[in-house]
């Protein structure tokens, strides 16, 4: 049997896509991560201390699109910096519109801003740390200056401090064990969107990277509210979005374990991540990608359960002249602006929609398989 921090493995086991580790084993597991976290700060820790503690307010940004794991992320690390003494507001590059961040935001009462609400200086913030994400960080002007990067994924821009560790399967595992590293006991409240954010961001642990998301999960079990957890995996859908889930599942098309779709107008980018999510739960396909016409803009959502796939990669091989893609490995979006053919008459509108579904379906098979 192997041994892991001193805890047996069968007392972080799962089950039924929850931790195991109640009672005696669940406080055993806390006792240990809480006696290897007090005393022993590690390095990153320390650094992200010395860079927050002092200051009246620090802006925790989130990326365009944000994930339920990027806010439950920022969730954490407010908490970390109210232990510190440090106010710590919410900010969005754009407004929260995916279904189960929303869901995520009002069970939880997050208040998040964008960028643009909170003018210069990020709402009287002398700092911000950008929260999750895998792709190119929120840009505000570096006002306030960025301090520091905290997410699952490494980043190739060069900030003062990163905390990123490749091994978490999750930006909230990541925050997760700078609170045990800190001595934080985490509320209910912190606790349990913690540990939907793992359960978000390594897919219910179908994409775990290392010991340290089953690790992170067990310490929050017995301080989460899992009856909240259930009504968060089952959000209100509105109808729009369920035109859309129906027109991509008509419309897909399958190459082995790819399957791609276009659903036309799009109402809302949320609808689009909802329709190649659901792509991803038919039988034998681990990747997907959904797009859709919104704006004057061709707007591609692209997710990978394939571990040797990368949404952002795909993305990015597929459109080199994409106004904006944000994203990571696991899930990424991309707009292609249409210029001059978005103003084309009704006539010849048929023509276009047939030209963006062969080209953009032929995109994007072709960077799955070289991606």
């Amino acid at each position: 049997m192997s041994i892991v921090a001193g805890v047996p493995d069968a007392m972080l086991a799962l089950a039924g896509g929850g931790i195991a580790a109640g009672g005696i084993g669940g406080y055993a597991v806390r006792a240990v991560l809480s006696r290897r976290g007090a005393g022993e700060e590690s390095e990153e820790l320390a650094a992200l201390r010395e860079e927050v503690a002092g200051r009246s307010q620090v802006g925790l940004v989130v990326p365009e699109n944000a994930s339920v794991d990027s806010l439950a992320g920022a969730v954490g690390l407010r908490a970390l910096c109210k232990e510190w003494g440090v106010s710590a507001p919410v900010f969005s590059r754009d407004r929260i519109n995916s279904e189960d961040a929303k869901a995520f935001c009002n069970l939880f009462d997050v208040d998040v801003q964008t960028v643009e609400e909170a003018g210069d200086g990020l709402g009287g913030s002398d700092g911000a740390i950008v929260v999750g994400g895998g792709g190119p960080l929120p840009s505000f002007g570096n006002n306030p200056p960025v301090i520091a990067v905290v997410r699952h994924r490494p980043t190739a821009a060069d900030y003062p401090l990163v905390v990123a560790r490749s091994d978490d399967g999750a930006t909230s595992t990541t925050v997760a064990r700078l609170l045990s590293e800190a001595d934080v006991v985490p509320d209910q409240r912190v606790a349990t969107a913690l540990l939907y954010g793992i359960r978000a961001g390594t897919r219910e642990f179908r994409r775990v990277r290392g010991e340290g998301d089953y690790e992170a999960a067990s310490y929050l079990h017995d301080y989460a509210d899992h009856g909240r957890i259930e009504a968060l995996r089952a959000p209100g859908m509105s109808s729009e979005t369920f035109d859309v889930i129906g027109t991509a599942i008509a419309n897909r098309e399958r190459e082995a374990s790819v399957a791609v779709t276009n659903v036309g107008e799009v109402p809302a980018v949320s609808a689009l991540e909802e329709a190649s999510d659901t792509l991803l739960r038919l039988d034998g396909v681990s990747n997907a990608a959904a797009f859709g016409r919104h704006e004057d803009t061709v707007v591609v959502n692209c997710r990978a359960d394939d571990v040797r796939t990368n949404a952002l990669d795909v993305v990015e091989r597929a459109f080199e002249n994409s106004e904006t893609t944000g994203g990571n490995a696991d899930v990424a979006t991309g707009r292609v602006p249409l210029g001059l053919f978005g103003r084309v008459d009704e006539e010849n509108q048929e023509t276009l929609d047939d030209l963006i579904d062969a080209s953009t379906r032929s995109a994007l098979f072709g960077a799955f398989e070289t991606a």
